[in-house]
């Protein structure tokens, strides 16, 4: 497996850094996934999952969104970060990764965990035609109702964090509607035992995808555990080379 630094600046100036990771296979173009993190985290948190996409010939991109974390090595502070610059942020890395040689435009996935999942099904809708497939773990799909209830309190503090007033304007996304307009093929991933995002999130969400399938994994929480870990990413990439 072979390893690129990845930086990529946006029209308003700030840094997007990330790595590429490419299969040692000889391919002149190989599929690709982008993987988006959660909240307060960033991509050194997913660099494990590389190796075994490597070894089924699937190159991975992964970044830090601009103020996604405190440990974030792009730019951007966390309490200037929303929704709608996470999602620009994703849309800038697709743009970058599609101009890319080596990388096939015609099979790229989008893989997001937690909040990184509800950006990556965010952005799939708004640019349908060039996803071909969307793997989301435990996506956040209650932000939207996290975000009236902060609205309620005056509580800008997330996981004893603070984040910008704007996170609030988060109630107002329809975001089962919006989801909706992305027809291909989605695979969502969901613990039992959620505490975070209970899983009806993700079954609502499988009702309004044109063709999508959930994996309840029994006993898993928000952030999977290392066996959960395991088991999640061999469906997820047997998934995603079924449309490669």
């Amino acid at each position: 497996m072979i390893e690129h630094e990845l930086t990529i600046e946006k029209i308003n100036g700030q840094k997007i850094v990330g790595k590429i990771f490419i299969p040692e296979k000889g391919l002149q173009k190989y599929p690709a996934v982008i993987f988006s993190h959660g909240f307060n985290e960033n991509y050194r948190q997913l660099e494990h999952h590389a190796a075994d996409y490597a070894e089924s010939g699937i190159a991975s991109i992964m970044f830090d969104f601009c103020g996604g974390g405190t440990d974030t090595l792009s730019d951007g502070r966390l309490d200037q970060m929303t929704i709608l610059t996470e999602a620009d942020d994703l849309e800038a890395v697709i743009d970058a990764v599609l101009k890319l040689d080596f990388i096939d435009s015609d099979r790229l996935f989008l893989h997001g965990d937690s909040m990184g999942g509800f950006i990556s099904a965010y952005v799939a809708a708004r640019l349908p035609e060039l996803i071909r497939a969307l793997v989301l773990w435990y996506p956040a799909f209650v932000i939207p109702d996290d975000a009236k209830r902060r609205i309620e309190t005056g509580d800008n503090i997330c996981f004893g964090l603070e984040i910008s007033p704007d996170f609030a304007r988060t109630s107002d996304i329809d975001i089962f509607g919006i989801i909706s307009k992305y027809t291909g093929p989605v695979k969502i991933i969901h613990g039992d035992k959620d505490p975070v995002v209970p899983y009806t999130y993700s079954e609502r969400a499988v009702s309004v995808y044109k063709d999508a399938e959930l994996t309840i994994l029994s006993g898993a929480g928000h952030g999977f555990g290392e066996e959960d870990d395991r088991t999640a990413r061999a469906e997820s990439i047997e998934f995603i080379k079924s449309y490669i």
